[in-house]
């Protein structure tokens, strides 16, 4: 049955066999997953779906994740969506950050981390400090 309060993450990940895993992973946590595996049907995703989290893998086919993070939030509209990027390759973290996304997994991913990290970023009282903190800062 689907529960319409149930909080949707937009994964954004080329490899089918991780998407799977996430997908799995994501739906026995209580949410409700939307796939897409280029940056271009992340973004049409994110504007049609409007998820509450995405989890972006850096190394897309058809654009840097860099890049979908800066078309991402130059729509009012999803400007504010918290962005988990993820990448095998740790030197990218930096990047990532500086560039917009809210946090940084290294690929292999444990899930125990990533449902950590989606549920502090999901968490209203830590999205309000983390906006206090920056405008602080």
């Amino acid at each position: 049955m689907f529960n319409e309060h149930r909080k949707t993450l937009l994964i954004v990940e080329k490899q089918p066999n991780y998407t799977r895993l996430l997908v799995r992973q994501i739906m026995f946590a209580g949410f409700r997953p939307v796939v897409a595996v280029t940056g271009e049907g992340g973004l049409r995703k994110a504007a049609d779906y409007r998820p509450d989290l995405i989890l972006l893998e850096l190394d897309l086919t058809d654009m840097d994740g860099l890049r979908f993070v800066s078309l991402l939030k130059e729509k009012p509209e999803l400007a504010k969506i918290p962005i988990v990027a993820m990448s095998i390759f740790p030197y990218l973290k930096s990047s990532a950050l500086y560039g917009g996304c809210d946090d940084f997994l290294k690929k292999p991913v444990r899930m125990i981390d990533l449902m950590a990290r989606i549920r502090g970023l999901l968490q209203p009282e830590r999205q309000a400090q983390k906006q206090s903190r920056r405008l602080a800062g």
